[in-house]
Order: C-alpha cells, then sequence, then structure tokens
C-alpha cells in the first residue's frame, strides 16, 4: 500500500512539472468527475466516464473492472424499436481493464462481446445489427424510410482479449476478431479477423500475422516482416 501511495506521488510530481498546475489540475478535475459519475450510474468506483456519456439498456451491460472511456462515449443495448414494432433481448459485455478513446458508439440488440485489455481509439462505431436488410429475396425497399426499416437481428460481435483498434474504425455485424490483433485506423471490417494480425483497409485485410517462433510480425506471402 505504501508503494502504491508513493508511486502516486511520484506521478503527482511529474505531472505538475510537464503540465503545470492549472491543466494538472484540471486532469484531477475531470477524473474525479468521470469517477463520480461511474459511481452514480453503476455504484462501482473503477468505471471512469465522463457525464456526457449516453447509456441505453443498462440492465442488459455486463462491464468488467476498470472500465475507462473519454468523452462522447454512447453504450446502446437496444430493447426495443417501435418505428417496426420490435423487441430485443441484447447482452453487451466488456471485459476487465477496456481502454476507450473519445466519441465511441456500440451498438448492440443482440450480443456484443469486447474481451479484457481492449485498447480503442477515437470515433469507432460497432454495430451488431443494419436498419433494413440488402441482400436476398427480403430486402427492403428504397421507397421505405430508412426509420421504419426493420432492425436485423440474431448477428454478433465478438472482439478478442488484447486488441487494439485504430481511430475511425468501423466494425459491422457477424464479425469475430481474435485476440492480440491490431485495425489499423479508417478501416472497415466486414469478416473474421483471425487472432495475432494486423489487418486495414476498407474491407479490412490482414496485412502481417504474428510468428511465435520468430517473434516477429510476418508479412503475408514473405518471410520478411
Amino acid at each position: 500500500m505504501e508503494l502504491v501511495s508513493l508511486r502516486r506521488l511520484h506521478l503527482l510530481k511529474e505531472r505538475l512539472r510537464r503540465q503545470g498546475f492549472f491543466w494538472s489540475m484540471q486532469f484531477y478535475y475531470q477524473r474525479i468527475c468521470k469517477l463520480i459519475y461511474g459511481l452514480m450510474v453503476f455504484g462501482r468506483k473503477d468505471i471512469c466516464i465522463f457525464p456526457d456519456t449516453r447509456l441505453g439498456g443498462i440492465d442488459h451491460m455486463r462491464i468488467g473492472k476498470g472500465f475507462t472511456a473519454g468523452r462522447g462515449l454512447w453504450l446502446e443495448a437496444v430493447t426495443d424499436y417501435p418505428a417496426a414494432g420490435q423487441v430485443f433481448s441484447p447482452e453487451l459485455i466488456i471485459g476487465d481493464r477496456v481502454n476507450v478513446g473519445e466519441y465511441v458508439h456500440i451498438g448492440c440488440n443482440h450480443r456484443i462481446v469486447i474481451g479484457d485489455d481492449v485498447l480503442m481509439g477515437s470515433k469507432i462505431y460497432i454495430t451488431d445489427h443494419n436498419h433494413g436488410v440488402y441482400r436476398g429475396d427480403n430486402s427492403e425497399s428504397p421507397n421505405v424510410p430508412p426509420t421504419e426499416r426493420c432492425l436485423t437481428a440474431n448477428e454478433s460481435v465478438e472482439i478478442g482479449d488484447r486488441c487494439w483498434i485504430g481511430e475511425f474504425v468501423t466494425i459491422l455485424p457477424g464479425v469475430i476478431i481474435g485476440e492480440g490483433c491490431i485495425i489499423g485506423s479508417h478501416s472497415t471490417v466486414t469478416h473474421n479477423i483471425p487472432a495475432n494480425s494486423i489487418a486495414v483497409g476498407c474491407p479490412a485485410q490482414v496485412l502481417k500475422r504474428w510468428d511465435e517462433d520468430s517473434r516477429r510480425w510476418i508479412r503475408l506471402g514473405s518471410k520478411n516482416p
């Protein structure tokens, strides 16, 4: 306990030295506000979120230890969609020590699972549903307003442990991202990404895989990194 207190004191001194008194106090003021809001909403001291967070369907969320997020977070577990007369039983599961940037939107009407130690950048969109079906025999007509089209259902999204999701990434329904992956910024993930891969692009394609024997990231189609 004494070592933890000494470490915190050292961090405070370093912050004061680098940022000055005003910005250091602003940092701690914001942190206190986030901790108080997390305590008020979830009844827990280990959830650190800004008061501008949008939350829907809290009873259908399971959030692990040490969750932190930047401004503009939107966590949405959709339980009903009156415009189309739909009712859902969503599961939004977030693991331990997940760190999320600013303006991240996670929308779930079936099941989204985010593993432990996941790091996300800002302005990321993760969804397990769409407004309407656009393939096959039951496609939605463009003559129907998008707000009146049925939400798709029964698809999941899974993000494995220790993944790093870059800025402006979109992850679409039915996707599994294996553990240890890196998804490059501005990518759109439309299909499964195997574990320990680096994927980028629209749609995201795997560029490199981690090789445990050589302890290096190997570019696909090449023996060199």
